[in-house]
């Protein structure tokens, strides 16, 4: 016969049942809970991740928009607001959602500000973006040309960099930057990478020089008739021009030697320059070539400032920039880093060109002396650049000089990118 349990063991498992039991009451909601808050959580990411793209559709059209058209370029710089891009108008072209655009001028000069927003098609989520575009002549370039440069002897180019779509001769200089679609003599002339001062592929430290580089930006194509007529209208410039007295050249201009303020000048032939040599500040437009003494042929005075990202162009080079700025870090900060100079000025008492300085054949000044000689802004050559005066000659890059040019086409840079807060606009 079995023994029946003691009587202080009966009624055990039912305490152990009604824990459990408790344990599920609270664990079952609050796990039921959990599971439908992670489903509103992943609805409201997958909505705002939506927004987000619908943003950047409109980023894109916008892009679009203002890259086709000079006119257009000039219409929103002007401050003409532009109809369907004023938050005016909902887009609904792709698929979940709706997205609005507005494009304003500044915050520079030359530059744009695209704004865009973009909502869920259920109308909870929205993104908006804040873009900041400039039309860009020729980048932190003082001197670009279509068909090479050479820099030898005395010349030296400052606080810019220097393109070309064919061969560059830098003959062993180690600043400014250097980019080419073809070789770099005393750099690279072997088309297989590496193709840049490349350290330790693939985790390369290309900061000076960039040859065979396939991705050279597009040059600038200058509205000439609008130069032409420009310089036809202003008056003021030496003997030769037409209309008489006006700053317009039909043909070849030789024995210059002026001082010519704040024009536009178009010469449709060759310039010649002789001693004492020139001064002229603004554009000057010389579709032939031009050709400059042996000696000196800058015979103005100015100060020069600094750009504030010239540091970058002497990574290779760096106490040549710490001659410009004394203050600067001790090493190379690197392409990444935030430093920038302060206002540093440097003054020129043979400056020949203070501006824009535009020559479609050949820019010649080889051989001889260049006198001390200094240009101040930036040389864009179709042709050739010869730069291998004996004596100096020296390229200040000023990215003031570009900021106005008027050209047919739109090459646009983004400047800055940004999230921002924005409700969608109302009566949308």
């Amino acid at each position: 016969m079995e023994t029946p349990p003691p009587l202080s063991r009966r009624g055990q498992i039912l305490p152990g049942a009604i824990a459990m039991l408790l344990i599920l009451a609270i664990m079952v909601p609050a796990m039921v809970l959990w599971i439908q808050r992670e489903n509103v959580f992943a609805s409201k990411q997958s909505m705002n991740t939506v927004a987000f793209h619908l943003a950047e559709a409109g980023a894109e059209k916008a892009y679009l928009y203002i890259s086709l058209s000079t006119i257009t370029w000039n219409a929103i710089q002007a401050g003409i607001a532009q109809a369907d891009y004023s938050f005016d108008k909902a887009y609904t072209d792709i698929e979940g959602g709706s997205y609005a655009i507005s494009i304003t001028s500044g915050p520079g000069i030359q530059q744009v500000t695209i704004s865009t927003i973009g909502r869920d098609k259920q109308g909870k989520e929205t993104r908006a973006l804040r873009i900041v575009y400039s039309n860009t002549i020729l980048g932190d370039t003082a001197i670009f040309a279509g068909q090479g440069v050479q820099i030898a002897g005395g010349t030296n180019v400052e606080w810019g960099g220097v393109m070309s779509p064919s061969a560059i001769d830098a003959t062993g200089r180690n600043h400014p930057q250097f980019w080419s679609s073809s070789q770099i003599t005393g750099k690279d002339t072997n088309p297989n990478p590496p193709n840049c001062d490349c350290q330790t592929p693939p985790d390369c430290g290309c900061c000076q020089w960039h040859a065979f580089e396939k991705n050279l930006p597009t040059p600038p194509a200058l509205d000439f008739n609008f130069y032409r007529t420009s310089a036809a209208a202003t008056t003021g410039c030496p003997a030769g021009g037409s209309p008489a007295n006006s700053c317009y050249y039909p043909g070849d201009v030789t024995g210059w030697n002026n001082t010519t303020s704040n024009k536009t000048i178009f010469i449709e032939g060759s310039l010649s320059v002789t001693s004492p040599g020139m001064y002229h500040t603004g554009t000057m437009i010389i579709m032939g070539n031009v050709n400059l003494p042996n000696g000196a042929w800058g015979n103005g005075t100015a100060t020069m400032s600094m750009p504030t990202r010239a540091w970058k162009q002497y990574c290779n080079d760096w106490a040549a920039y710490k001659v410009f700025d004394p203050s600067a870090p001790t090493d190379f900060p690197g392409l990444t880093s935030t430093y920038t100079s302060g206002a540093i000025t440097k003054v020129s008492t043979k400056l020949a060109s203070n501006g824009f300085l535009y020559v479609g054949g050949n820019f010649n000044n080889g051989g001889g002396g260049g006198g001390n000689s200094d240009v101040y802004g930036v040389l864009y050559t179709i042709g050739t650049s010869t730069l291998s005066a004996a004596s100096p000659i020296d390229f200040y890059y000023n990215g003031n000089a570009t900021q106005s040019i008027v050209t047919t086409n739109v090459s646009l840079t983004r400047s800055s990118w940004r999230d921002e807060l924005r409700s969608w606009p109302t009566g949308l």
